[in-house]
């Protein structure tokens, strides 16, 4: 399978997500030119400013977690990270979806990787 193949599966997944059951979230970052997405349990692992937790731990890689918290600390505030949208499983063409999404923020899959993240496994936290 190519990459651009790769990349239109990974958006068809995304745009297929429920607009109201959030478990992942897919986005695009301009900057890094990498297509990415967060689970709702890697936020256990930050405190409210973006900082990790001192009472979290995971196995994420020391250089997965740092970008982790640099995208977790940016996508609300810069421009550069697209949300892709969440159609839900209404029947919609995806493909064609997918190229809109692509062509309205000027994306170019051939520039454009999907950020591959190791396994969580687990995360342990303190809630309080």
């Amino acid at each position: 399978m190519t990459t651009q193949e790769q990349i239109y599966n990974w958006l068809i997944m995304g745009l297929q997500q429920s607009p109201v059951k959030f478990s992942e979230v897919f986005y695009y970052d301009k900057r890094d030119n990498q297509f990415f997405s967060i689970l709702m349990t890697d936020y256990f692992l930050f405190e409210k400013n973006g900082d990790l937790a001192k009472e979290a731990s995971s196995s994420y890689s020391e250089n997965t977690l740092k970008l982790l918290t640099d995208r977790i600390r940016r996508i609300n505030i810069d421009s550069n990270v697209i949300a892709l949208p969440r159609l839900g499983s209404d029947g919609d063409d995806y493909v064609l979806q997918a190229e809109a999404f692509l062509n309205l923020n000027a994306i170019n899959i051939d520039e454009s990787t999907i950020w591959e993240v190791e396994e969580s496994g687990s995360i342990n936290t303190k809630l309080q």
